[in-house]
Order: C-alpha cells, then sequence, then structure tokens
C-alpha cells in the first residue's frame, strides 16, 4: 500500500528494493550519469528511450496544451511507459528533476502528478530529484 501525504505519494525505503525507478531522457548524458549514481546506491532504475508519436499523444492526452513542449514530451514518455506494459505500475516509481527557479520546468512534477491522476496512475510515486529540498521523498536521499 502506498503511503499518501500533501496530495502525493511517497517513495519509501521499503520500496527501494521493489520498486523500479524511472528516468526520462531530458538530457542523455546527464541522465546516464544520474542512473549510474542510483544503481550504485542500490536502486533498480531504468533510463527510458522510449520515443516517437506515441509519446507525443500521451501528452497531448494528459497534458494541458499550453504546456510547454518539452514538459509535454517528458510527462508523454514516462505515461508511454508505464502503459507500455513493461512495467508493473505497482512497483514503479517515477523521477524528474525539480529546479526551484523561475523556469516552468519547476512545476513539471506538479503537471506530472495530475497527469498520472488523470490517466489513472496516481498511486504511482513522483520523485522529486533536486538541491534545494523540495519535495523530499524519505526513499530517496
Amino acid at each position: 500500500m502506498n503511503i499518501m501525504t500533501d496530495n502525493k505519494v511517497l517513495f519509501t525505503k521499503e520500496m527501494q528494493k521493489d520498486y523500479t525507478i524511472l528516468i526520462p531522457m531530458m538530457a542523455p548524458i546527464h541522465f546516464q550519469l544520474l542512473r549510474n549514481v542510483l544503481v550504485h546506491s542500490r536502486y533498480n532504475v531504468e533510463l527510458l528511450e522510449n520515443t516517437g508519436p506515441s509519446v507525443v499523444e500521451q501528452g497531448l492526452k494528459y497534458v494541458h496544451n499550453d504546456t510547454c513542449y518539452p514538459a509535454l514530451l517528458v510527462i508523454g514518455q514516462m505515461i508511454d511507459a508505464l502503459k507500455s506494459g513493461k512495467y508493473d505500475v505497482h512497483k514503479t516509481a517515477l523521477i524528474i528533476t525539480q529546479t526551484g527557479g523561475g523556469c516552468r520546468a519547476s512545476n513539471y512534477i506538479y503537471l506530472l502528478r495530475k497527469a498520472l491522476k488523470k490517466a489513472d496512475l496516481g498511486f504511482v510515486p513522483v520523485i522529486s530529484l533536486n538541491l534545494s529540498g523540495l519535495d523530499s521523498q524519505p526513499g530517496l536521499n
């Protein structure tokens, strides 16, 4: 059973051994490094490589069309991966950067959570990767 607080599903320490964390392909070199760091820290992670029309379709379906195109693609990629059947959605978490600055990228996490709820996947934990103490998760330090 997932723990929910402040309208978000927490990624707990107990989830670390059983869950797969999906990383979006936002910056290939940097996110490959992130993947390696998390694997070294004993997390089961996968860097998403799904692309194509279905990613765009999922983004358009679950994100407002006024949202910036990169957000639409990142969120579409994650939902497309979850709906692919490749992952057990009840043992999968998502990770996304949260800058804390003025860019809309700070809001990707909220847009992603909203899109997951709309796609009936609101039980999937979303982990914020940031260096400013935003949106902490007990299962990832």
